[in-house]
C-alpha cells in the first residue's frame, strides 16, 4: 500500500474520532446549552486549528531560520549502516551547500528547528531517511529512500537511482 494511503488511514481513526464527539456534542446541544455548546466547539476548533497548522509553522520556520544562509534542503538520517556512508559521500557533497544534514542518531531536540519540520512533513511511514526540500517558495518537496535503502542493501539500485534522479528535479539540477 502507498505511503500516502497509510498515512490518511491513520488519520481516518482521528476524523471518526472527531465526527462521534461532534455527533455527541450536537445530541446533547439542548441540556449543555448554547454558550457551553459554544465554548465547546471553539476549544475543538482551536485544538483543530493547532494540528493543521504545525506543519505551517514548521516550514516557515525553517526557512526564517536558514533566509540567509541559502539552505534549502534538509537531509534526515541515522547511523545506519544501510545508508550512512553513502548519504555522507554522495548527497552532503553534492548538495552540502544548500543542505542541512540532520543524523538523528546525534543528541537531537524536539524545539530545534530540523527536527519541528522533520516532524511535521516526514509523517510516520517511511520518515527515514528522508530528504526535505524546502525552497523559498512554493510547497515543500520530499522525496522517501527508506525502500530504495531496501532495495539497494538487496543489490538492486533502480528504485535508488529514480528517486535520486527526482530530487535532482526538484532541486532544479540540469544533465550535463
Amino acid at each position: 500500500m502507498p505511503t500516502r494511503w497509510r498515512q490518511w488511514l491513520g488519520c481516518g481513526g482521528c476524523i471518526v474520532v472527531l465526527a462521534a464527539l461532534f455527533t455527541f456534542l450536537v445530541s446533547i446541544a439542548h441540556a449543555l446549552g448554547p454558550l457551553l455548546f459554544a465554548l465547546v466547539l471553539a476549544a475543538i476548533g482551536a485544538i483543530w486549528w493547532r494540528i493543521v497548522h504545525a506543519k505551517q509553522r514548521a516550514i516557515a520556520a525553517f526557512r526564517a531560520a536558514n533566509r540567509t544562509t541559502g539552505k534549502d534542503v534538509l537531509v534526515v538520517y541515522t547511523d545506519s549502516p544501510l545508508w550512512k556512508e553513502y548519504i555522507e559521500t554522495h548527497w552532503l557533497p553534492r548538495w552540502g551547500e544548500r543542505a542541512i544534514a540532520f543524523d538523528r542518531s546525534k543528541p537531537w531536540r524536539e524545539d530545534q528547528v530540523e527536527a519541528r519540520l522533520w516532524r511535521a512533513v516526514a509523517g510516520t511511514a517511511e520518515h527515514t531517511p528522508v530528504v526535505i526540500v524546502v525552497l523559498p517558495h512554493g510547497r515543500v518537496q520530499i522525496v522517501r529512500f527508506w525502500l530504495a535503502f531496501r532495495d539497494y542493501k538487496h543489490g538492486k539500485d533502480a528504485r535508488l537511482r529514480d528517486a535520486e534522479a527526482r530530487l535532482a528535479v526538484i532541486l532544479g539540477e540540469t544533465s550535463t
